[in-house]
């Protein structure tokens, strides 16, 4: 009698969760609540006071604490529940787990007490199959298909990607990501990143320009100004060359993270003399204000810089912002810089961005820096504002600012210091027209 009135109970709890609809949403219903009974009938222990069940992932596992967060990507929502000892927990394969084997981006049927957000029973989904260390993909996110090792998946909509965690978006996987995927029926049902990807910036590498830097053996770059690299995160035995200057060092970068590298100690004492040169600014307007490698700089007279790479930003206002990088390899050289007004646009949408010429200047003789629209159709980037743009590695300017259309698959960080710099991966089409975006706002430094 008592098992009968448990299979009532459950039930009555499943048809509340589900709702009444048409006669054929009734029969699947049935079938939802047949199967229930067949697994809640295994034993009576399984069958606590809990009046709710779902069919979530899990986002976040607290053990310290005792909680875990659920994402029901149906409903697009997380929520968190408490576990103790009491908490059933079972494998695919009804083997007794802890909370700890539990793992990020796993499907699991959960049963608990809403009233106290207690979870009673965590099943993990024996229908799912897992994937672990995915790192040769391809990801049309336009299409929702995803590849890897010549198969084929689609992506459920609303499939969550997660980070330690945090909910992201498929455009914040990066081809150098490490994947851990979940499917049903060729259908992913969750993706969670296992090993990110942090930045290295090489500093005091001129004279490897046009060189190149190695990470481990399956990464190499040519070296150019003021490169920002997406590294997968980890230890690596740094290489890095140009004719017949080379070296290496031992680098560890961390995920979400900048390393910077100074490789002014592998190049020769012969060609790392402490040189200085001199530059006379020419500022339109006259009012602007000029610093350089974060200092404010008085430009009304000569202005000593050493020989290399530095960064100079130029702001007044009622003009746009103007950053960039100078190099200086000579005793005299003047810069003109005509910045450019902003203009009047009220759709946040497709603002109006500046567009800085893309390519670092060499100081030589006399150099302008001007804003230039080129030709052809433009890719813009409207927010966040005042942060560096990077477009596989390399520096375009300050958003808002824009490049080149051209389709494919582009990695674009973006980044400001103070905060913790972020990658996305674009892909642009072939359409003749400009096409716009904005990213979310950068997040503090600790």
């Amino acid at each position: 009698m008592k098992k009968y009135f448990l299979r009532f109970f459950i039930f009555c709890a499943v048809f509340m969760l589900y709702g009444c609809g048409s006669d054929g949403q009734n029969t699947t219903e049935t079938e939802d609540v047949v199967w229930q009974q067949e697994l809640f009938s295994e034993s009576e222990e399984k069958i606590p006071q809990a009046d709710s069940l779902d069919r979530a992932v899990i986002q976040k596992i607290d053990e310290a604490k005792q909680k875990i967060t659920f994402y029901n990507s149906s409903v697009g929502k997380s929520y968190t529940l408490s576990y103790d000892n009491s908490t059933g927990i079972k494998s695919r394969y009804d083997e007794e787990l802890v909370a700890g084997q539990l793992t990020e981006g796993d499907i699991v049927e959960v049963t608990f007490i809403k009233g106290d957000k207690r979870a009673k029973n965590i099943w993990l989904d024996k229908s799912a199959t897992v994937t672990e260390q995915v790192t040769s993909f391809d990801i049309n996110r336009r299409a929702l298909k995803f590849e890897v090792d010549g198969e084929q998946y689609a992506i459920e909509e609303g499939a969550p990607v997660l980070a330690d965690g945090e909910l992201l978006t498929l455009m914040d996987i990066n081809e150098m990501d490490t994947l851990r995927i979940v499917s049903t029926d060729h259908t992913i049902e969750s993706i969670a990143i296992t090993n990110g990807h942090g930045y290295v910036r090489l500093v005091n590498s001129e004279p490897f320009e046009g060189g190149w830097v190695e990470f481990g053996q399956s990464i190499i770059r040519k070296v150019e100004k003021d490169m920002l690299l997406v590294v997968p995160a980890g230890t690596y035995e740094m290489l890095i060359s140009c004719d017949d200057v080379s070296g290496s060092k031992q680098i560890t970068v961390d995920s979400n993270e900048e390393t910077q590298v100074d490789v002014s100690d592998l190049v020769p004492k012969d060609q790392n003399e402490d040189m200085t040169g001199g530059i006379v600014f020419t500022i339109n307007p006259s009012s602007a204000v000029l610093k350089i490698d974060g200092q404010e700089t008085e430009y009304n007279g000569v202005v000593k810089l050493s020989y290399g790479i530095h960064h100079i930003e130029v702001t007044a206002e009622g003009y746009s912002t103007l950053s960039r990088y100078i190099k200086v390899g000579q005793e005299m050289a003047n810069i003109s810089i005509d910045m450019e007004e902003k203009k009047e646009d009220s759709d946040t949408d497709s603002g109006d961005g500046a567009t800085p010429d893309k390519d670092e200047d060499t100081v030589s003789g006399n150099s302008a820096i001007t804003a230039s629209d080129g030709s052809g159709y433009k890719v813009y980037i409207d927010a966040p504002e005042e942060a560096e743009l990077y477009v596989d590695g390399k520096y375009i300017g300050v958003i808002p600012t824009s490049f080149d259309k051209k389709s494919g698959t582009y990695t674009v960080s973006v980044r400001k210091s103070g905060y913790v710099t972020r990658s996305y991966s674009l892909e642009v089409d072939n359409t003749d027209k400009d096409v716009r975006y904005s990213f979310s706002s950068l997040e503090k430094d600790g």
